[in-house]
């Protein structure tokens, strides 16, 4: 039995504590330690990590985890929503939505290896931020205004300051279908095309995903033909994907208001200079699953399900969160899960398509109320979610070759509304 044992020890060695950033609408900037609970490792025979000996014995490693708070910085930002990470020199940029009045407000952070978070710069912002995307290799971002019915571009330097770029203002002749959600423009996200020549902004308001071209010179936008997304749909989120059988990009639009996942081919026209979409025939799917009820509304009334949507690191499995299904709930499922929750759906290629359809895989706790945002680690197999009503940011584990979930190994409760959590890796 020494061999398996000398093996887990090594595995820990490979174990290192990771930070978490999380902002929250009572106005913080969090930091959470995830950290592996050495002394209380377990070896596991349920699913395949390595073998030992010739006696077809498998072993895995079951970490228990703890999820600590490290600091908290007040941002002085009304309603801070939205939290990126420029990979380019690990500084970290926080977006104020300013839900109760006047302009917002984007602050950038020095990261450093204690977890402490040294603020850079603010700029003020028009209201309404609710994302953010780097492009240009790191020296740009793209803000979507969800109340300002706007985007903004900053350039950025090296050591985090900003500098206004642009601003587009968006308008729309009259409601849309779902009118107390699309009385007006609303965008939502924004998204870095896979070629980097393209900013993709969903439009909750419009119906629209909003496409810019961008200048490579000078990360200059120029705003060309839009995707028009089903009427009532809600765009939210995007995520592109390569699909593994054709070789070409698929694009899929989470729809929050319809609760909808929509797939798209996505084709680039080079000598045209542009990017269009076609639907893919049949691949329109219910967020939560086929056949899973979708919480209801009143008529031309919807507060909303869909939140986030993610592929996992290998690019084999789609994540989408809902909120307000109460899927898990111990007093109509007792043995499921031992408080209400929400859920997060997970979706893997369609067998036997090349065209980036999607097959269900199931349907899990997303840990309590609201599953407004998630983020995968660099592995793929920890998932941060935010659970913006349970104030509380949970940490799940999930099998990277089955795509499916294993077990929530940490939680913490985090004052305010989380709005966000991302990894510091």
């Amino acid at each position: 039995m020494l061999a398996p044992v000398l093996f887990l020890v090594a595995l820990l060695a490979q174990v290192q504590a990771t930070y978490l950033y999380v902002s929250s609408y009572d106005g913080n900037v969090t930091t959470l330690e995830l950290t592996p609970n050495i002394g209380r490792a377990q070896s596991s025979q349920s699913v395949f990590f390595g073998e030992h000996g010739g006696r077809g014995q498998h072993w895995r490693q079951e970490w228990t985890y703890n999820l600590t708070l490290v600091s908290s910085v007040d941002s002085l930002a009304q309603s801070p929503s939205w939290l990126t990470l420029n990979k380019q020199n690990n500084i970290l940029y926080m977006i104020d939505e300013a839900n109760e009045s006047g302009n917002g407000t984007i602050i950038s952070y020095r990261t450093t290896n204690t977890g402490q978070l040294e603020e850079i710069q603010r700029v003020e912002a028009l209201e309404g931020g609710v994302g953010a995307t780097f492009f240009g290799s790191g020296a740009a971002l793209a803000v979507p205004h969800y109340t300002g019915s706007s985007l903004q571009t900053y350039s950025v330097d090296s050591t985090g300051n900003m500098e206004l770029l642009q601003t587009f203002r968006f308008s729309m002749a009259g409601p849309g279908p779902v009118p107390n959600r699309q009385e007006a423009p609303h965008p939502h996200g924004a998204n870095l095309d896979p070629t980097g020549q393209y900013i993709v902004v969903p439009d909750l308001g419009a119906d629209l995903v909003r496409v810019f071209a961008i200048d490579e010179t000078t990360n200059i936008l120029t705003e060309v033909t839009p995707l028009y997304a089903e009427p009532g749909s809600g765009p939210r989120h995007a995520v592109f994907s390569l699909d593994p059988i054709s070789g070409e990009y698929v694009f899929y639009l989470a729809g929050e208001i319809a609760a909808t996942i929509t797939a798209y081919r996505v084709h680039y026209e080079p000598n045209q200079g542009g990017i269009t979409f076609t639907m893919i025939p049949g691949a329109v799917y219910n967020s939560l699953g086929p056949g899973h009820p979708v919480p209801p509304t009143t008529t031309g009334q919807s507060t909303g399900v869909t939140a986030e949507i993610a592929f996992s690191p290998d690019g084999e499995f789609l994540l989408v969160s809902n909120r307000r299904d109460l899927s898990f709930n111990p007093s109509t499922r007792p043995i499921s899960y031992p408080i209400p929750s929400d859920s997060i759906s997970t979706w893997t290629f369609a067998k036997g398509r090349s065209d980036g359809a999607l097959d269900f895989l199931e349907l899990f706790p997303a840990g309590g109320s609201y599953p407004r945002m998630f983020s995968l680690n660099r592995a793929g197999n920890l998932v941060a979610v935010g659970l913006q009503q349970s104030g509380r940011v949970v940490v799940m584990e999930r099998d990277t070759e089955t795509g499916r979930w294993r077990r929530q190994v940490a939680e913490i409760e985090v004052e305010g509304q989380i709005t966000c959590v991302v990894w510091d890796e």
